[in-house]
């Protein structure tokens, strides 16, 4: 069976590329819209997740409303998936931040987490914090839905494979309408659900 990890859907942060991390901020029209249409993929493929582990913030939250609500699964809440806390870059403006600081921001930009934002967490933080739910992942009666972020999905992505490289964690990026379907044993990617593939 499988391990299919979701981000949640787009926010007006997400639009405007204001960065976001444990700041509570909902799902906007768009982001409802992709959760909507990912349900029905996933109701499409016969998916009937065995579990559905949602991040607490509301988000993700709203995200793994619609997707359990269309396959008919209870959401599981688990506080160690909220997202890698960006510390003094959160609420701020991506451009806004390259101005000011060019070559330091793109070098933490480029890092994928392996350095923290000022007052922030690196992705070796959130691979700690997510230790004991990645060891209780089990997927041999059937598949896990996981809703997380950005930052917290490449922790669990990169806790699975082993991999911290900066290749392999700017490969572990999601966008705000996709699932990656993962198997366990061994780990590895499968395939990707993406809510506006045409």
């Amino acid at each position: 069976m499988s391990l299919l990890i979701a981000r949640h859907g787009q926010t007006d942060w997400n639009l405007k590329q204001r960065w976001q991390s444990v700041s509570d901020i909902p799902l906007n029209a768009e982001g409802q819209n992709q959760a909507i249409r990912l349900a029905a993929l996933l109701k499409a493929r016969g998916c009937t997740p065995q579990r559905l582990i949602s991040s607490p913030l509301l988000r993700a939250q709203k995200t793994a409303q619609i997707l359990g609500t269309a396959m008919g699964c209870n959401v599981e809440t688990d506080p160690t998936l909220i997202e890698l806390d960006l510390g003094q870059f959160e609420g701020r403006l991506e451009a806004e931040l390259r101005a000011e600081d060019p070559a330091g921001y793109d070098a933490w930009r480029e890092s994928c987490y392996l350095l923290a934002a000022p007052g922030g967490e690196t992705i070796h933080d959130v691979a700690s914090r997510i230790a004991g739910l990645i060891a209780d992942l089990d997927d041999r009666e059937g598949d896990i839905l996981i809703v997380g972020h950005q930052g917290v999905n490449m922790a669990i992505k990169a806790s699975l494979s082993d991999c911290f490289s900066q290749t392999c964690l700017t490969s572990f990026r999601q966008s705000n309408d996709e699932i990656e379907v993962w198997q366990l044993d061994p780990a590895m990617l499968t395939g990707r659900i993406k809510a506006d593939d045409d």
